[in-house]
């Protein structure tokens, strides 16, 4: 991964943040009208919490009310904040390590937007190669073999499925994958 870009430069500055207070209803009718899966939980500026369609379906498949329930019941902890000025790599060891679905990007204003493990697929492969075909962990792009001092994570980019960290990703269904999730 280029050390030098941050992740200002490849974060999605809209997302759709809701309160803790707020009714998980009306929360999941935003989140479909803004055609995602997933929301922060603020209080004031401050990220408090996540919220993602699977924890609906989980209050669903309890028997809950969406309609009686408010946001605080179901959220999650908040995913990983970083600073925009953090690399993509930075981004990277924390959704691979976390298992997080994306990172909170956030400036002197509080949050400033996500980068999702997808952001950071699209942002590496810009940078490094087109996907053509997968690469294998122990190549660097060219055939050569890297050095054993060369960042470990400059061969590797996540999958858009799973978010797992993999050298070998191939477009499926206009999505990067790994092999795992190209069996599904």
């Amino acid at each position: 991964m280029k050390d030098d870009v941050t992740l200002r430069e490849v974060m999605t500055r809209e997302f759709v943040g809701v309160s803790e207070s707020d009714s998980l209803l009306g929360a999941v009718e935003l989140m479909r009208e803004e055609g995602t899966d997933a929301a922060v939980v603020l209080r004031g500026a401050e990220p408090v919490g996540a919220l993602a369609s699977v924890d609906v379906l989980d209050l669903v498949i309890d028997g809950d009310s969406p309609t009686d329930t408010p946001v605080s019941s179901v959220m999650s902890d908040p995913p990983p904040v970083l600073s925009s000025e953090a690399t993509l790599a930075e981004a990277a060891a924390e959704i691979a390590g976390r298992n997080a679905r994306y990172v909170l990007v956030t400036d002197e204003d509080g949050v400033a937007g996500t980068v999702e493990a997808r952001d950071l697929v699209r942002a590496t492969t810009s940078l490094s190669r087109p996907v053509d075909r997968p690469l294998a962990a122990t190549e660097s792009g060219n055939g050569e073999r890297p050095a054993p001092e060369a960042d470990r994570f400059s061969t590797q980019s996540i999958c858009e499925v799973c978010g797992s960290l993999t050298g070998a990703l191939t477009d499926f269904n206009g999505q990067l994958v790994c092999p795992d999730c190209r069996e599904v």
